[in-house]
């Protein structure tokens, strides 16, 4: 196939490169930095680092793709309303446009399993029938929620869409890696109710394993969870996780109802005082990391025919190969 992928600077889209690459398809990827590119890779891989809103000039560079993957994404938490809805929206929305007018085929979105998750009610099981919630008070969730729908929309005979939403993705270069790894080495980071409430995790491999699945789809206008399959106890993936990166593993815990306000609390500080940098804890980390939140991948299984094929020791031991 002929694909277009953004994101490949970032940590799922480069992985993905390095799957779509062993598949032997004929890739144009997106780099916002164009010295960022492994000159190492095949000959059927191309690189650009064009202008992703520019709707005339990206549709003709798209004519003859069969297929536009989306990851491209800012990912920033804290105070970045504006930048998010730019880059997560809009871009999108643009993107979107482009493919259509270019006559791509297939759209695969990387949307974010958070979308689903409802502040205001349990959150095990949750399946893709589920009504998504308001959140508003969540600027990245939503932003990525707003994208996932326009995606959904855009869908018709002659253009499929889909949206995959991975549960929180673990690997090589992963959030652990880039913050919050070091951040536990520093004693700076720590658990909620001592961590222990079952989670969805998506290995960065078994999420490669899905885009391959979706490009073999007929789906359209529809969204899919993804996970590691029967959800784990937080604590114990993430101590795993931890060790195999060789980061120390927390001691500290703070009861979950105490989280909010501490972080609300957190956030007026650095709102309001010449503070450097993030502070520590931001109320859209605590959902997205303090609440018990499983997903439901039957729907994947049924329509895309998709299998973990990574079992969680598996990847572990793949991750501590990688580890210096």
């Amino acid at each position: 196939m002929k694909i277009f992928l953004t994101g490949t600077s970032g940590f799922v889209g480069s992985h993905l490169l390095e799957s779509l690459n062993a598949e032997d398809h004929q890739i144009l990827c997106h780099f916002r930095d164009p010295r960022a590119n492994d000159p190492k890779l095949h000959s059927n891989i191309e690189f650009w680092s064009g202008d992703l809103n520019d709707i005339k000039g990206l549709s003709k560079r798209l004519e003859g793709f069969d297929v536009v993957i989306h990851c491209a994404a800012e990912m920033k938490l804290w105070n970045s309303e504006k930048t998010l809805y730019e880059t997560n929206v809009l871009m999108t929305k643009n993107l979107l446009e482009s493919a259509k007018q270019a006559g791509v085929q297939q759209f695969i979105y990387m949307s974010d399993a958070s979308i689903a998750k409802n502040p205001l009610s349990q959150n095990l099981d949750v399946s893709e029938s589920r009504s998504l919630p308001s959140l508003q008070d969540f600027p990245y969730s939503n932003s990525k929620l707003q994208a996932e729908k326009l995606v959904l929309e855009a869908g018709d005979e002659m253009f499929r869409t889909i949206s995959l939403r991975p549960a929180s993705i673990w690997g090589r270069g992963d959030l652990i890696d880039r913050r919050l790894g070091e951040a536990a080495d520093r004693n700076q980071f720590g658990w909620f109710d001592e961590g222990h409430y079952p989670f969805s995790t998506c290995y960065i491999q078994n999420l490669c394993e899905a885009v391959k699945k979706a490009l073999l789809s007929a789906s359209n206008q529809e969204s899919f969870f993804i996970s590691d399959g029967e959800p784990i106890q937080f604590r114990q993936w993430m101590s795993m996780r931890l060790k195999a990166g060789r980061y120390k593993d927390p001691t500290l815990s703070i009861p979950r109802s105490f989280a909010w306000p501490l972080a609300r609390f957190t956030e007026n500080g650095w709102k309001y005082l010449p503070l450097r940098g993030e502070p520590p804890l931001i109320r859209e980390m605590v959902h997205l990391m303090a609440h018990p939140f499983s997903v439901s991948i039957q729907k994947a299984r049924d329509q895309l025919a998709y299998e973990p094929i990574y079992s969680m020791e598996v990847g572990m031991l793949e991750m501590k190969k990688t580890t210096n």
